[in-house]
């Protein structure tokens, strides 16, 4: 009875692998990878529109920033020309007072000069008794009315020019308060437009810090674009190149290069960071070789990764992802399918690297740009 059971067992496994050959497994796997990148390219596109989006109301921003920005260097530029009308104003203003003293000096010099005289004479008359002398000197009635009307018109003339003299010491005077009024009034408006110009230079830092910000923030945005779009591209050619894997299959990996292991997998303490792969060095042209046999995914220049080329592997019906940056130079190209061992590029020092090395990472299953799948690849390959 038990040998009756195990013989339908076996049966019952024939039939199995007969109506399941193993590449429907793969299959399913394959289909299983290809729909998960689908769904996650989906999701890449709308990050990268609403990256988009975010980045034209960011440009929108600069925009209207850059014209307050032009009103602000026309406003400054108004104020610095009035303040130098202000400041030439005040210095007419500040000549023509000196002007004025000048002249207010000369006419107090001779409104002096003539008080001298005058008092002079009163003095000369009230000593010599008034101005009998003069009368009493007269030939005649006629000279002795002569005599008193001059006496009497030279004491008027005199009278009249120091009154005049007066008259135009008090214009200067008044002419001198209002230049000097004039004067407080410049000053005061040159402060003013001072402070203007203070409170516009403070407004044209702070803009030109917003827009330094801005400036940032739109660059940012850009490289998030493009650090999208890169995501879309790669997502796009590895949903084809896993297609196209799903037909090859290796057992093993091999080593993707000759050299020393400088840096290994997980958290770095000198960096804060997770190393996400594996790094070897290596001087010299050291050539960079597939793990396994499989499909190019994408081979180009990365701004991160420099020279870089992602392969996917189907490993007895498992998806891997091998990625190997900083090289030289490839020498695949994307879609291209790839042996075990066969070189792929040369060891460089591209992008974010610092001296040649490779940078290897492997993935268990499609490579993210979270790294979610990146394994340790001493697990697997022998370093």
């Amino acid at each position: 009875m038990k040998r009756t059971i195990n013989k339908l067992i076996l049966v019952a496994a024939s039939l199995s692998f007969t109506l399941f050959p193993s590449g429907v497994f793969a299959e399913n796997i394959s289909t299983s990878k290809i729909k998960s990148i689908q769904n996650k390219r989906v999701k890449v596109q709308e990050e990268a529109q609403k990256a988009k989006n975010e980045m034209d109301q960011l440009k929108e921003q600069q925009k209207l920033l850059l014209n307050s920005l032009d009103t602000i260097y026309s406003s400054i530029e108004n104020a610095t020309i009035k303040m130098s009308q202000k400041e030439a104003e005040i210095v007419n203003g500040k000549k023509e007072l000196g002007e004025l003293e000048a002249e207010r000096e000369e006419y107090q010099k001779r409104l002096d000069q003539r008080q001298v005289i005058i008092n002079n004479r009163l003095i000369t008359i009230q000593k010599s008794g008034g101005n009998l002398d003069v009368l009493f000197d007269a030939k005649s009635i006629g000279d002795l009315l002569q005599r008193i009307n001059a006496i009497g018109k030279f004491m008027n003339t005199d009278q009249d020019i120091v009154k005049e003299q007066q008259n135009d010491l008090e214009k200067v005077e008044l002419k001198k308060k209002d230049i000097l009024l004039t004067q407080n009034k410049l000053q005061n408006d040159k402060k003013d437009l001072q402070n203007l110009k203070r409170t516009l230079v403070n407004q044209e830092t702070q803009l030109k810090a917003i827009l330094s910000k801005l400036k940032d923030d739109v660059n940012e945005k850009e490289q998030d674009i493009l650090s999208l779009e890169e995501q879309e591209k790669l997502l796009k050619e590895q949903e084809k190149a896993i297609k196209a894997a799903s037909s090859i299959s290796g057992g093993d990996f091999t080593r993707p290069a000759e050299g020393y292991l400088s840096s290994g997998f997980g958290y770095r303490s000198f960096d804060h960071e997770t190393h996400f792969g594996v790094d070897i060095v290596r001087t010299g042209s050291t050539p960079i070789v597939s793990v396994a046999n499989g499909v190019v995914i994408r081979a180009y220049h990365s701004s991160s990764y420099g020279n870089v080329v992602f392969i996917t592997h189907n490993i007895n019906g498992k998806v891997f992802t091998s990625v190997y940056a900083h090289m030289q130079n490839y020498q695949v190209s994307t879609g291209q399918t790839v042996s075990k061992g066969q070189k792929i590029g040369t060891m460089g020092n591209t992008g974010h690297s610092f001296g040649q090395h490779l940078h290897f990472e492997l993935h268990d299953g499609q490579w993210n740009q979270a790294k979610s799948n990146a394994v340790n690849p001493a697990k697997f390959i022998n370093f």
